[in-house]
């Protein structure tokens, strides 16, 4: 410290000094003038002299003493200032804190780090945002300080920010026990580390991961060499993938433990390579030798590693490809081939076939692709589960593989679908007569594991190269396009190829991607047929008939889409829109005084098949309001027939909503007089095949008297379709049938004219 900066510390001893110092001098001098003065005049002048002197000492010794005071209060000030803004803009969190651990003063830092103001902080302590697990060793520290046995110290902890989360920080405390003004306090210098903190976290984890990598069973093998192949390490994989444990393997060459000699001098050079450039050896797959003499495959990479003052060593990542292996062959053989019956797939199949084209090509002889369909199987699964019409399959394939010769080609298609290869046949009927072996090989009954007894049937068809096609594709589009006429005409027959059936396949393919357009552009719509009351001759309800408006062929007859609905699976859209459409315009009918009016709706065997139905209806009803015992259902015989148990759970379900049930085309089915005492049915319709012939028909005559005297002593009500002449509604009059529909009422009309009609003979 200078002696100015002490004076300015201490101006009042600085002033007795200057005060000593000048009456001493003034006080001297006065002596020593008067005794050389003897002159009484200079004498006088020099006192007066001296007077002034003495004033401008005392002014000048005054103006000293403000002038000190005012430098100390300003050294003070900016002692102050540097202080706050030390304090203030500090990098790091800075804070006063009480001997009782409250908040006195934190810096704009440190409450930004915690969340709080300056305001909320002096309201709380530290031991009420520092974490449990780090608050007694924080407290045991203070302690030290208070009784002196340290005098400060720093800490790592965990501090609970304002929005609930932690914050690692460091904290370093020292304690001032002799403040200026006021009491004892603690001064904690609080750091952010959380970041470094995560970061630490991150590197332990990943270090245990790499070290629990190192030492796991893991498909990764992970050795170590020096630069003459000497073995330094060897991890737990190593020893699985290689069979060598890691005390065999340390300190043996790498040469002598996993590379095959065939290998040994180009692994020599790649190493020379590696220690002379520093480049690593291009990872590669490769065939390497374990301890028991078998090759395993592994993926290799390699690192080299130079550290200070060692000599290099190599390190070896091998990823063990067992496995890889073994899904790449088993994706290869599912590529080619079928899982469930190990034939070969339709790929499999094409290629084949391909190849045996070009073989027929070159010598002229014919080759023919039969394709194999089995009737119904669907209903198999859905009857008795997946895993019986595997079992099925199984054992359809083995009888299949049996009946064939070693030359011919058998492989599935998919689903239920077989196709046969038969090359250098002779004639076009060696084929048939094959197709027809194969399909009595499958139509008989089958035993399966669970004693569950299955009779089934398929179909064929047939396509012949080159006289229907001459590739590949083609041949197998003919052979389907044969397969659905057979199915057509009859089940467990077959059929051939021929121009005529390719059109009606590309017919079918055009008009169901036309259907898709016309449902989404709303090009259907629905008429309705008056069900008319045979005595009164009042409307009592109608049939909701599809229509498809379509804009360049017109009105398309639904025996030719709904066909071509039913197999593409659109009948299922279909379905749900007639019956959504059908109840949102019986209700409005209802709404504009056409009360009880029932309404009709055909629904398919397939559209039945699905449990879905039951909650379609419910949501419908739910949604328009129309009464459920206006909704009439009209089913075929055959979808009765199908899955007894499961149909009649689905018709009770129905009669519980309150919907009325019919059977669509009495007499045209399988027509056994059991379901009919079985199932809960309301309505009869008698098929529009018995009524055109009425009454002349002498037996279309005793069925119809026999329907409806059958009917009604079961307590079901009878519907004649297809009226057209007055005696056949005379005659239906005669034998008790309850109502008609048909062209002598009136033809399918639009919502529009069935409405204006049905005001005039309303019941």
């Amino acid at each position: 410290m200078s002696d100015t900066t002490a004076l300015s510390q201490r101006p009042w001893f600085g002033a007795l000094l200057y005060l000593i110092f000048g009456v001493a001098w003034i006080g001297g001098s006065d002596h020593l003038l008067g005794i050389v003065v003897t002159d009484a005049e200079l004498y006088s002048q020099y006192q007066t002299y001296k007077g002034w002197l003495y004033v401008a000492f005392t002014a000048a010794l005054a103006w000293l003493l403000l002038w000190q005071r005012s430098n100390a209060e300003m050294q003070s000030l900016r002692s102050r200032q540097l202080f706050e803004q030390t304090f203030e803009l500090a990098n790091v969190g800075i804070a006063h804190v009480s001997l009782q651990g409250r908040w006195l003063k934190t810096n704009e830092r440190l409450q930004q780090l915690l969340g709080y103001t300056q305001y909320e902080l002096q309201g709380m302590t530290f031991a009420q945002i520092t974490h449990p697990d780090d608050l007694d060793k924080d407290v045991s520290q203070l302690a030290q300080l208070e009784t002196g046995v340290r005098r400060e110290y720093s800490m790592e902890k965990r501090y609970r920010h304002k929005d609930g989360h932690y914050i690692w920080c460091r904290l370093g405390v020292r304690m001032v026990d002799a403040p200026v003004f006021g009491k004892p306090f603690y001064i904690s210098i609080i750091e952010d580390i959380h970041e470094l903190k995560v970061i630490e976290t991150e590197l332990r984890a990943s270090n245990l991961k790499f070290q629990a990598l190192l030492d796991s069973d893991a498909a990764i093998s992970i050795q170590g060499y020096e630069a003459d192949g000497t073995t330094i390490y060897w991890n737990r994989a190593s020893e699985r993938i290689y069979g060598y444990s890691a005390q065999e393997a340390k300190g043996q060459n790498l040469l002598d433990l996993i590379i095959p000699e065939s290998m040994a001098d180009e692994v020599k050079t790649a190493i020379q390579q590696m220690l002379a450039t520093g480049k690593p050896i291009p990872s590669a797959e490769l065939q390497l030798k374990r301890k028991d003499g078998r090759f395993i495959s592994v993926f290799s990479s390699h690192a080299l590693v130079r550290l200070p003052d060692k000599p290099p060593q190599m390190y070896c990542i091998d990823i063990d490809l067992t496995e890889q292996k073994k899904h790449e062959q088993q994706v290869a053989y599912l590529a080619h081939y079928d899982a469930l019956t190990n034939l070969p797939n339709r790929a499999s199949f094409v290629q084949q076939l391909t190849q045996a084209i070009e073989r027929a090509a070159l010598r002229s002889y014919l080759i023919a692709v039969i394709m194999l369909d089995i009737d119904h199987f669907k209903n198999i699964n859905d009857s008795y589960g997946h895993s019986i019409g595997d079992e099925l399959l199984q054992q359809i394939t083995q009888h299949l593989t049996e009946a064939l010769q070693p030359m011919d080609y058998l492989a599935r298609l998919g689903g239920d679908e077989y196709a046969v290869l038969l090359e250098d046949i002779e004639q076009a009927e060696d084929a048939v007569r094959l197709a027809d072996q194969l399909l009595h090989c499958i139509n008989r009954v089958w035993t399966l594991s669970n004693g569950i007894e299955v009779k089934i049937s398929a179909g064929a068809g047939i396509s012949l190269y080159p006289l229907h096609e001459i590739n590949a594709e083609a041949l197998l589009q003919g052979a389907d396009a044969a397969l659905y006429k057979a199915k057509s005409e009859g089940r467990n027959g077959s059929a051939y190829y021929s121009d005529d059936l390719t059109q009606s396949a590309r017919e079918r393919l055009r008009l169901e991607s036309r259907l898709r357009t016309a449902i989404l552009e709303q090009q259907l719509v629905l008429y309705y047929q008056p069900q008319v009351d045979i005595a009164s001759g009042q409307i009592i309800g109608a049939e909701a008939l599809i229509r498809w408006l379509d804009p360049e062929d017109g009105l398309i007859s639904p025996e030719r889409f709904i066909p071509i609905a039913e197999s593409s699976g659109l009948i299922h859209e279909i379905g749900v829109w007639v019956i959504e459409q059908s109840c949102r315009q019986g209700e409005l009918w209802h709404q504009q005084g056409l009360h009880g009016l029932s309404i009709a709706i055909n629904v398919s065997p397939l559209q039945f098949q699905r449990c879905a139905l039951i909650q379609q209806i419910t949501d419908t009803l739910l949604s328009t309001g129309f009464p459920a015992d206006l909704l009439e259902l009209e089913l075929t015989e055959s979808a009765l027939m199908t899955q007894q148990a499961d149909v009649l759970t689905m018709l009770r379900q129905l009669k519980q909503l309150g919907v009325r049930l019919a059977i669509d085309d009495f007499g045209t089915g399988y027509s056994s007089l059991a379901y009919l005492k079985l199932f809960p049915l309301d309505v009869l319709k008698i098929d529009k095949s018995f009524i055109d012939q009425l009454p002349k028909h002498q037996q279309d005559a005793e069925i119809c008297r026999a329907i409806v005297s059958l009917a009604h002593t079961l307590g079901f009500k009878v519907l004649a379709e297809g009226v057209e002449y007055q005696g056949q509604r005379d005659f239906l009059t005669a034998i008790g049938c309850d109502c008609f529909q048909g062209y002598l009422f009136a033809q399918p009309l639009t919502a529009d004219d069935f409405f204006q009609l049905a005001l005039q003979h309303k019941a």
